[in-house]
């Protein structure tokens, strides 16, 4: 489900990262097909991504305690804000969008905010190649900064079959978010609080996925 996390401080927290490494990352080798690319959005980009979010969102109808979220998607400006702190990369079939994966460092992780695939192409493994992406995009800023570890974060419903079981295939683990760091708890917070996400038979969850980065 999309993250409408507000950005301000976080944009204070991150305004001197460096942009040009920021944004660079091998998109060649990972799953391309003749009809398929892999690609870092740009702002041209938005009206689509809302759309892909939008449709997404749809499945949570199957579930009725969650069903009101089937209507929650991000804005225009929650994107824009995506892009300036970190990366979206979209995954296009005959050059249509149909999948997509925002993320940006946060508490010395790469915080994964949303991912979404349009309902009309899930069950294709798109999901699993934008997950790739931001692996890969965690190892080679892990091995260009020095860090010991690669480390991708999530929050989710640790018992909805799309959300953390799926998570769980790629290597997450479920831990506490104080283990991750102060802003991971108070996204957690505001979910609970704010955005009321926590229901009756349903929690939310923090994930960390780790690996060691690729040797040069």
């Amino acid at each position: 489900m999309p993250d409408s996390y507000y950005m301000e401080d976080s944009e204070k927290q991150y305004a001197e990262l460096p942009t040009a490494f920021a944004r660079a990352v091998r998109l060649d080798s990972i799953d391309q097909k003749p009809h398929r690319n892999l690609r870092l959005a740009n702002i041209d980009d938005i009206p689509r991504l809302c759309a892909i979010s939008f449709s997404a969102t749809k499945k949570f109808a199957t579930i009725p305690t969650l069903a009101d979220l089937a209507d929650d998607y991000d804005e225009p400006l929650i994107f824009q804000q995506r892009l300036a702190l970190g990366n979206i990369y979209i995954v296009s079939e005959d050059e249509l969008a149909i999948g997509f994966i925002a993320a940006y460092p946060m508490d010395n992780t790469i915080y994964i905010a949303e991912i979404a695939v349009h309902g009309e192409h899930q069950g294709k493994g798109i999901g699993r190649i934008l997950l790739k992406a931001v692996f890969r995009w965690t190892t080679e800023r892990a091995k260009f900064e020095g860090k010991p570890r690669a480390r991708v974060s999530l929050t989710t419903y640790p018992d909805i079959p799309w959300n953390g079981p799926w998570y769980q295939k790629f290597g997450f683990v479920e831990l506490d978010a104080s283990e991750v760091g102060p802003w991971h708890v108070e996204k957690m917070t505001k979910d609970a609080d704010e955005r009321r996400l926590v229901r009756p038979g349903y929690r939310r969850c923090c994930m960390l996925w780790e690996a060691d980065p690729e040797p040069n």
